[in-house]
């Protein structure tokens, strides 16, 4: 432990040797997320309890739905214009499905029409390298880099009419606790003008699903586009 805690005093203190500006940036951001792989499926059915408005989509959605995050950045300017950096914050993203049919009880399958919507939220912990290009008085970085995510929790908007009148629009929550934790690469920019920036990044995450399974199941990797603003603290 006071080996790792030496090597981190060190890197630190090298980074402020060398650092020609240090800023520290808080941001939003909007976009789009979804499942991509083998495994999402754009339409399935509900499986809903008997006497209830509420239920669980049969798998994940490949249809993109918004998400949304905040986070706040801490990034080095090194001589010859090369970054270090991360972002911290916190985002909600979502994967959407079609549903055809309710299974209710026992009382078999039901055509329907409508969507499931899958909520999870995350912690984001982004490492990055980048560079930044200078055009006139806008810079640009580039920022490529990892993120770390936990998950905090999950819930699913459903919004279902059954071919027998009855509707599913019940706020449910995800009968498997939080979200697991995900690995993703990243490609972000961003665009400064004075203390004003826009960012724009895509992530894609790594196929977890097969470490938890018993035996091999279809790959599945979430995919996000955000779009966002940025106002320079330092």
């Amino acid at each position: 432990m006071k080996k790792l805690t030496f090597i981190a005093l060190i890197i630190f203190f090298f980074i402020k040797a060398n650092a020609q500006s240090f800023e520290i940036s808080v941001q939003a951001n909007s976009g789009l997320s979804h499942y991509t792989g083998k495994r999402p499926v754009h339409s399935t059915f509900l499986n809903a309890s008997a006497g209830t408005h509420g239920g669980y989509a049969n798998g994940d959605g490949d249809i993109l739905s918004p998400c949304y995050g905040v986070d706040v950045q801490w990034q080095y300017t090194f001589k010859f214009n090369f970054l270090i950096g991360t972002q911290l914050g916190y985002e909600l993203l979502s994967n959407k499905v079609d549903i055809n049919q309710v299974y209710a009880g026992a009382a078999g399958g039901t055509s329907a029409t409508g969507y499931s919507d899958e909520h999870n939220g995350y912690f984001n912990f982004n490492p990055y390298l980048g560079y930044r290009f200078k055009l006139n008085k806008v810079r640009l970085d580039v920022l490529p880099g990892i993120e770390i995510a936990p998950g905090t929790n999950t819930f699913t908007t459903i919004n279902v009419k059954a071919g027998d009148g009855a509707y599913y629009n019940k706020l449910s929550p995800y009968y498997g606790g939080a979200p697991a934790l995900e690995v993703r690469t990243r490609l972000g920019l961003a665009a400064y003008y004075q203390r004003y920036g826009i960012t724009a990044s895509w992530s894609r995450g790594t196929d977890i699903r097969n470490y938890y399974a018993d035996s091999p199941v279809p790959p599945e990797n979430m995919e996000i586009f955000r779009l966002g603003i940025s106002y320079r603290l330092r």
